[in-house]
């Protein structure tokens, strides 16, 4: 039987940094039926020559006329490919040579299985030090309800059908939080394939953009939580798990930013333990350790 094709999307946008670990990765996969589609967010540094350094027809250079949004990128990456399935590589993240491999239970399961993702390892740069990502066994089915309750699931684990998902796009309006908003809305419908190895590799570093700008993911988020129906079925079963996280999320913008006296009264009233005594803990924190820590949050 002739292997599926897999269409690997890599959106960059000043990936010099790290794009050749994350290319060799894709080079050294010993599953081979696959292309590469290479989206340049007109990138000034030398992302564009690192990638055209590599000779191999699976290897496919696109740019975009002008800089736009990551999600609206990530939609003209998609209309580029020909495969049927579509993964996605993060260019400071990297896969284990067996990770395409890995997935064949998923190229040929049924069809209302319509997406795979798997564990990881969270590599912090700054510590040279690997971390696995989820310590608990990750669900296959319907898993809806376990998503909200943590969300488990990586972009750069993700492999999707095509052919099932081929009207689902990221919301362009976002920048941190599309692949939460993208993949949430597939599983309100299909069934997701969880796979417990750890091939992927997710890079922990000063510039992450998520750990950088938590006050546009608390506004992102809260947008994201008021378009939400809450009358029927697991989104009204969760609507307080989610009121609490997007609290959380303001409680961390709040303290990194706008810390005064009377939000440790509003940081005592937080119902979920741990999560409290990490904002505690932030609050107390001199500024110049707080650089160090934004990264655990």
């Amino acid at each position: 039987m002739k292997k599926k094709l897999v269409s690997v999307i890599v959106n960059c946008y000043n990936g010099e940094k790290y794009l050749s670990q994350t290319l060799k990765s894709l080079l050294n996969q010993k599953y081979k039926n696959f292309e590469v589609i290479f989206m340049d967010n007109c990138s000034t540094d030398k992302s564009a020559s690192i990638f055209k350094m590599i000779k191999d027809r699976r290897f496919k250079y696109f740019k975009t006329k002008k800089k736009i949004k990551l999600y609206d990128s990530r939609n003209q990456a998609i209309k580029k490919t020909k495969g049927n399935f579509i993964a996605f590589l993060d260019v400071d993240d990297w896969w284990d040579d067996k990770f395409l491999e890995s997935r064949k239970k998923f190229f040929t399961s049924p069809n209302d299985y319509a997406f795979s993702y798997s564990n990881c390892f969270h590599y912090f740069e700054n510590k040279n030090k690997f971390e696995i990502f989820y310590k608990k066994k990750l669900p296959t089915g319907f898993i809806l309800g376990e998503l909200i309750d943590f969300y488990f699931v990586k972009l750069s684990s993700i492999i999707i059908k095509k052919k099932l998902v081929k009207n689902f796009r990221f919301n362009p309006s976002y920048n941190i939080i599309g692949d939460y908003d993208f993949i949430l809305r597939i599983a309100k419908i299909y069934k997701g394939m969880g796979f417990q190895d750890k091939l992927v590799n997710i890079r922990i570093h000063k510039d992450n953009f998520t750990h950088n700008n938590r006050r546009m993911f608390y506004t992102e988020f809260k947008n994201w939580f008021n378009h939400q129906d809450f009358r029927y079925g697991i989104f009204r079963e969760k609507k307080i798990k989610l009121l609490q996280r997007l609290n959380y999320l303001r409680l961390v913008y709040l303290t990194l930013y706008k810390k005064n006296f009377g939000l440790i009264f509003e940081i005592m009233k937080y119902p979920l333990f741990f999560l409290k005594l990490k904002l505690l803990v932030l609050y107390f924190l001199p500024k110049f350790i707080l650089r160090f820590r934004q990264k655990n949050l």
